[in-house]
């Protein structure tokens, strides 16, 4: 599974995925469950077993839109998306051992998005994406 966690790469396939959705149809639920189903897919593909929504337990404020596990039902990887860098997702993503937690952010204020990074733990990595910006 370590191999297949890519973040960077991650990066890159989600704009695309992000960027194929008509403009008319773009607002943060459909953006943020298409992003889901994008992710589901991919981890799907190389043999993980994939868990969505998952709600840990004694947490019932934010599940995790995303888990993969190994072959021992151990969390290898944790994924939330957000628009911001939220408290929720932090608390919900720190209830539990991963070998990786990562949050994708898809706020469109660069500024907000880095401004909520205070909320982040050092097991947790920040991946935001910005499918239009401009270099």
């Amino acid at each position: 599974m370590n191999t297949i966690v890519e973040p960077e790469r991650w990066k890159l396939d989600l704009e695309a995925a992000w960027r194929q959705i008509p403009k008319a149809f773009r607002s943060e639920p459909t953006i943020r469950r298409t992003l889901q189903c994008h992710m589901y897919g991919y981890l799907n593909r190389k043999g993980c077993k994939v868990v969505a929504d998952y709600l840990p337990p004694r947490i019932q404020d934010r599940s995790i839109e995303l888990i993969a596990l190994g072959t021992e039902h151990d969390i290898l990887c944790a994924i939330c998306f957000d628009v911001v860098v939220t408290l929720a997702a932090v608390k919900s993503l720190s209830s539990f051992e991963a070998a990786h937690k990562i949050i994708f952010t898809t706020g469109m204020l660069e500024k907000k998005v880095q401004e909520s990074r205070f909320f982040l733990k050092p097991e947790i990595q920040h991946v935001h994406l910005q499918p239009f910006h401009k270099e």
